[in-house]
């Protein structure tokens, strides 16, 4: 029977994080490399997962010193009024994040499945379903994915190895022909597609007080095992299409998988197939934000509600949860569809690049600063 105490096991989170990293970055992510970096993108990425690991240590230093998750260490160290602040604007970024993953998500089904049919609907029928799930609470997360988790892995494989069968070697290189400014930005551009990693800063209640020690460690091997994936897939990508052809694609990794048949087999549709493993990831990501979103969203109405159980989570056992829940998903429909219909993609991309990551970064210190400083004063 399973337990309802809002814990998970350290092998859960390690496979939450690697669906919340795989699904954008293997789908938008290769293209972009392709635009900056040329062959070059293979060494961005190993650059962009050395970025990220220094930001997953940071983040790692912040949560040992707050000796508990964000919100309950706000909530006890932190003033009120910058308290609700901080939490207002980590809710508008997982309201962008959640819109952005709903956008992507609506935009490949359309693309790669269902033409006919209209934008608005799927991605109605998509958030719909995403703040479903996310009534389920952290457990119902984890065991979803850790079953998942196989069927993802072994369709990846599947892919990798029949793809390679076209793979042209002349098609990769020359290495380091570019400057490394364009290497850089390959490398961050990985990162902004790991804004999940700031996520570990809440999981210290979600896990046992003898795994805390463990979870930085568990969550650098599932960014790495993303990165893995990464660099395979983009180095397939280059081997079948070349680079000059990977910038003027929008999903390289779907038009590869079009370009797979499998004849006299009962995957002869395997396009289909691998779009169903990416779904996954992307719905993932798309809960793993409103989760957090409705859970932000409430501390700042009902402090002291962030500490979830199975009779009280902000998922919508409360009037004040089931509010945060429509709001997070009804502004994440808003933001899917002006990135659809208005074309706005690149100013998300830039507010995530100038205003999001420097606000990742930068406030988390802050908070523990303040909140040391309260305490002790």
């Amino acid at each position: 029977m399973f337990s309802c105490n809002n814990k998970i096991s350290l092998r859960q989170v390690y496979r939450l994080f690697v669906f919340d990293l795989i699904g954008i970055c293997t789908l938008v992510l290769p293209a972009k490399l392709a635009y900056f970096s040329d062959s070059d993108g293979l060494i961005a990425i190993l650059i962009g997962g050395l970025i990220a690991s220094a930001f997953l240590w940071y983040l790692g230093r912040i949560v040992a010193g707050m000796g508990t998750d964000l919100i309950s260490f706000m909530e006890q160290s932190v003033p009120v009024w910058l308290t609700k602040i901080i939490l207002l604007f980590l809710s508008l970024l997982a309201v962008l994040e959640a819109g952005y993953g709903a956008y992507v998500f609506s935009d490949v089904m359309k693309r790669g499945l269902i033409p006919e049919e209209s934008y608005t609907l799927i991605l109605i029928l998509i958030l719909l379903a995403a703040a479903y799930a996310v009534c389920g609470g952290i457990e119902s997360r984890a065991r979803l994915y850790e079953v998942l988790f196989v069927i993802t892995a072994v369709g990846l494989a599947l892919m990798f190895l029949i793809a390679a069968s076209d793979f042209d070697w002349s098609y990769v290189g020359p290495f380091l022909t570019g400057d490394p400014g364009s290497m850089v930005k390959g490398g961050l551009a990985e990162v902004f597609c790991f804004v999940p990693l700031f996520s570990v800063v809440f999981f210290p209640s979600y896990i046992q007080k003898s795994d805390e020690k463990k979870l930085i460690r568990t969550v650098m091997a599932a960014l790495w095992s993303a990165v893995l994936v990464l660099f395979l897939l983009y180095l397939l990508l280059l081997g079948s299409f070349g680079s000059g052809a990977l910038k003027t694609m929008r999903y390289p990794a779907v038009t590869l998988m079009t370009n797979i048949h499998m004849e006299s087999s009962f995957l002869k549709r395997f396009d289909a197939f691998m779009l169903g493993i990416w779904f996954f990831t992307l719905f993932a990501l798309i809960n793993l934000y409103l989760f957090y979103g409705t859970k932000l969203l409430t501390a700042v109405f009902a402090p002291g509600m962030s500490e979830t159980t199975c009779e009280n989570v902000p998922d919508g056992h409360t009037r004040k949860s089931w509010f945060a829940l429509a709001a997070i998903t009804l502004l994440a429909f808003v933001v899917a569809e002006l990135l659809y219909y208005r074309h706005g993609e690149v100013l998300f991309l830039n507010y995530v690049c100038y205003v999001g990551m420097p606000f990742l970064i930068l406030f988390p210190g802050l908070a523990l600063i303040v909140g040391k400083a309260r305490r002790k004063g």
